[in-house]
């Protein structure tokens, strides 16, 4: 049943037609499906938008180098003197004269203090006075002898007396013997007054002022140390004991350069000298020296030093930037870029480092271009924009007069630029 309705105006009277409220609902509905129907033929017509790929990724590029890398061990040392005397008087007596000038060079044989002369110096004449009474003795015991030996038992000259004056000349030969013992010892206490410098070398503060008494055994009376060449001592772990051995074998020396914390740009070189024959137990640490030339008096003993070890060299070793090599999942990678700019990930083994570069055993070849800095987010087939590394072209350098720092592969670490010292040529104090 279809139910209608009248609308009345109530404030005029006026009553309006019936109202059909069926066909009125009839009406929305089809106005509603014409407007769905519209918008899916207007949506039907539309085309998908594309995206865009995204522009290449900025890097800094190099190429893949060949040098001569020095492998070495870097390590502390201190500085010595070859040879370190304490001048200590082999006589006692007072001082009386000092004929040098504190921290002045002096040669062997130099003078350098006198002690009081003049008790020795009666010494040897006493002495020298003894032997001229003895020896003139003997010569008349021997004349004694002598003449009894000829004139013979038959003129009334017994054999015990013949062999009294034969004793009587050997006492004295002896007495001779021991007066010119005498001398002698006179004469070396007499030389001991003159304290003369045992080496070449440099004075140190005196120790003792003239007018004091010096007794053997006694004060040091100045020290004086050998300055040229120098001794440098250091130490190197007992894990880097058998290839240095083993490279101590291949080669005739091993090269040790020295630089001094204040003036890392001055490198001083010289041949490993010594190897100490046992391990510290308490630090497994050996001790090592070096022997380097100081003419200049570069060095001074007693001071701290940064020491080089040279242990080999490898010829034509594949090198790239520091940072060039990093670390993942599988262990370290790199990126090349080929002549389209597309990426690839590499992997490669990591050699020793060498100042701010580091040795590519494997995974890539001289000459090939490599990503240097900007890896974040690039994976295999990206494209790139190269631009070249400003850093990334090394300069050859001497085999052993670079101060690198190169460590074995166990210490090494990737992405980062290693600290390092480049190699200067020596220049003066």
């Amino acid at each position: 049943m279809i139910q209608t309705r009248r609308k009345v105006d109530f404030a005029n009277g006026t009553t309006y037609p019936p109202v059909n409220s069926s066909n009125a609902m009839t009406k929305i509905r089809r106005r509603s499906s014409i407007l769905i129907l519209a918008l899916a033929i207007s949506g039907c017509g539309e085309k998908p938008v594309a995206v865009a790929p995204p522009p290449p990724k900025n890097v800094f590029v190099t190429q893949v180098k060949t040098l001569d890398v020095p492998v070495q061990i870097r390590e502390f040392g201190r500085t010595s003197s070859p040879e370190n005397v304490n001048v200590q008087p082999q006589v006692s007596g007072r001082i009386t004269e000092v004929h040098f000038v504190e921290g002045e060079d002096v040669k062997k044989g130099d003078l350098l203090f006198v002690i009081d002369p003049r008790t020795f110096q009666a010494s040897l004449e006493q002495s020298q006075g003894q032997l001229k009474s003895d020896q003139a003795q003997l010569d008349v015991n021997r004349r004694n002898l002598q003449r009894d030996e000829q004139t013979g038992q038959g003129r009334f000259v017994s054999a015990q007396q013949i062999d009294i004056e034969r004793a009587q000349v050997q006492i004295f030969e002896g007495a001779v013997f021991k007066d010119q013992a005498a001398i002698d010892q006179a004469n070396l206490n007499l030389e001991y007054c003159y304290v003369r410098s045992p080496i070449d070398g440099r004075t140190g503060r005196r120790l003792v002022d003239p007018g004091n008494y010096a007794s053997t055994g006694g004060a040091t009376l100045v020290n004086i140390q050998r300055q040229d060449p120098v001794y440098v001592d250091f130490t190197i772990s007992e894990n880097d004991l058998a290839r240095l051995r083993q490279n101590m074998a291949e080669r005739n020396a091993l090269t040790v350069d020295a630089i001094t914390p204040s003036k890392p740009d001055i490198i001083k070189t010289g041949t490993l000298s010594f190897l100490d024959n046992s391990v510290s137990a308490q630090s497994g640490t050996a001790m090592l020296r070096a022997t380097i030339p100081n003419p200049d008096r570069y060095f001074w003993p007693g001071q701290y030093v940064n020491v080089t070890l040279t242990l080999t060299v490898l010829r034509n070793s594949s090198v790239v930037p520091n940072q060039t090599v990093q670390i993942g999942g599988k262990g370290t990678y790199l990126f090349t870029v080929g002549a389209d700019n597309t990426v690839e990930q590499r992997p490669v083994t990591q050699g020793v480092k060498y100042q701010d570069l580091v040795v590519v055993l494997q995974g890539v070849k001289p000459g090939e271009t490599v990503v240097v800095e900007g890896q974040i987010a690039l994976a295999n087939g990206m494209k790139v924009n190269p631009q070249p590394y400003s850093s990334g072209t090394p300069e050859p350098a001497p085999q052993h007069r670079a101060s690198t720092g190169a460590e074995t592969q166990k210490n090494s670490t990737s992405g980062g630029k290693q600290d390092g010292t480049a190699a200067k040529p020596e220049t003066a104090s």
